[in-house]
């Protein structure tokens, strides 16, 4: 069996729905499987195998997708690379996985190590020139793809899935999603990270159409572009969504969407309500990482009783809450989150990059403290790396976080430690406002609502949070700000 097959299946049963839809292109089914068979068949012509790996260095365009199904086809590896990055951190990725070749925007003159094959009108010459791959490697466990966590709090790690493994994270969304009928999804997550690859692949097999329109920055580009191509469901990290919340309209703001997820890092449990009452009834939230895929999703029925948590788990995904000593906790008490089941990748070692550890013993500890309740709903506490300790009181940054976001002006906030010339470490609060942020109201909702050992006891005002390509908050980049050296 190839990850490949029950998408490319649709071109027999529904051969001219519309599987994807970029600016003016609209590719139908049958198509797809055309393009993604001849691309294959000249990616093997340049000499690209079973178990080579293909580096992905292209932007979120119909020719990414057929990339990447092409690079599957053929029992290749995928290689995401982030065309946004820079030379030495492409070439540094490129070489530390062993990219045989990397497929690259036309424009994009680099020099990174390996052969390089620019995506231009040559290629497109070359794939329309080549008989269609009749080949289909069929071994379930093997490698096809990459994938890198976001490196928010420190630089990413890698780890790889194989078809299986994959093929199994997309029957978890496609449980966790529960859509009837076909849908039409906007795309708005990057292709490099996975949960855009995820969303993107499950669609696929699903038989839905794809609208891919790129990273949309604001939510009055995302509503004006969910309008244009009549989109029914589509992702959005937290950034977006917060952007979509103060978008003047009518409300629900997206009434006809059978589904809005918003992923990438949770949400606070009054912005999940406002999302329902503002954006659709139909609005729910998904956790997950990049080495198990989905792993739980809070749903609209939920979120009136249980909306600090970020939902239930899909049946193959095992989840724990555990001690110091691992040994399961009973619900109502935190500690880590830890994960098993078959949509579980494997680690990847690569030189230069931090190794990822939370695998051990078939179980991934994904680094969240959390608690199970009766009715196995997650709820994350934080994050056990960020943990900011002070005057002998452990800190969680989430629990300081969700306070400040209370406050009517705070629009956006991230909370970090910081290690003074002391010991001891500092509360740090970095604030975005809806509206001029008055310093004396931020310190007395603080004193009214937090105890003094978590009280920030420096507050600075930002006209923005930095943001990785994922759309998640940089706390890297915040920490670097406070320790520039």
């Amino acid at each position: 069996m190839n990850l490949t097959r029950p998408i490319l299946s649709h071109a027999a049963t529904r051969p001219d729905a519309p599987a994807v839809v970029d600016g003016e292109r609209e590719i139908s089914y049958a198509e797809l499987s055309a393009l993604v068979l001849r691309t294959a068949a000249h990616l093997a012509s340049l000499g690209i195998g079973a178990g080579d790996r293909v580096g992905l260095c292209l932007r979120d365009s119909w020719e990414h997708v057929v990339a990447l199904l092409a690079t599957a086809r053929l029992g290749a590896v995928a290689v995401p690379l982030y065309w946004r990055a820079t030379q030495a951190e492409i070439s540094h990725l490129a070489t530390a996985l062993s990219a045989k070749l990397a497929l690259v925007e036309a424009e994009n003159a680099l020099d990174i190590g390996c052969a390089l094959v620019p995506v231009d009108a040559a290629w497109h010459r070359s794939v329309s020139q080549r008989e269609p791959l009749s080949d289909l490697p069929g071994d379930w466990h093997a490698p096809f793809v990459i994938a890198a966590t976001s490196g928010s709090t420190g630089a990413p790690k890698f780890s790889i899935a194989t078809h299986l493994q994959f093929y199994c994270g997309i029957a978890g969304f496609i449980e966790l999603m529960a859509l009837s009928g076909r849908q039409r999804f906007l795309s708005t997550m990057p292709l490099y990270f996975s949960g855009g690859r995820l969303a993107l692949l499950s669609h696929l097999v699903r038989g839905d159409c794809i609208l891919l329109r790129g990273t949309l920055v604001s939510g009055s580009d995302f509503v004006r572009a969910a309008a244009a191509c009549r989109a029914t469901v589509a992702f959005v990290v937290p950034s977006l969504l917060r952007e979509l919340l103060v978008v003047v309209g009518e409300e629900p703001l997206l009434s006809g969407f059978a589904r809005l997820t918003s992923a990438g890092a949770p949400l606070f449990a009054e912005e999940k309500r406002a999302a329902l009452s503002k954006l659709t009834p139909n609005f729910c939230e998904m956790y997950g990482t990049a080495e198990t895929n989905a792993i739980s999703l809070l749903r609209a029925e939920d979120i009136g009783t249980h909306a600090a948590s970020v939902g239930q788990p899909h049946s193959l995904a095992e989840v724990q809450v555990v001690d110091d000593s691992d040994r399961p906790l009973p619900p109502g008490q935190s500690g880590k989150l830890r994960v098993r089941g078959p949509t579980l990748a494997t680690p990847l070692a690569i030189p230069g990059h931090p190794v990822n550890t939370g695998f051990r013993d078939g179980w991934y500890y994904p680094g969240e403290i959390a608690a199970l309740d009766d009715r196995s709903f997650i709820h994350l506490t934080g994050r056990a790396s960020e943990l900011i300790v002070r005057r002998g009181a452990k800190i969680h940054p989430a629990e300081v976080e969700a306070i400040l976001q209370q406050h009517p002006d705070v629009l956006e906030c991230a909370v970090v430690g910081h290690r003074a010339s002391s010991n001891e470490e500092e509360v740090i609060a970095f604030l975005v406002g809806r509206r001029p942020l008055e310093l004396s109201s931020v310190v007395a909702h603080c004193r009214t609502y937090l105890a003094p050992a978590k009280r920030p006891q420096h507050i600075r005002f930002m006209d923005a949070l930095p943001k990785n390509a994922s759309g998640k908050i940089d706390k890297k980049a915040l920490a670097k700000l406070l320790d520039p050296q």
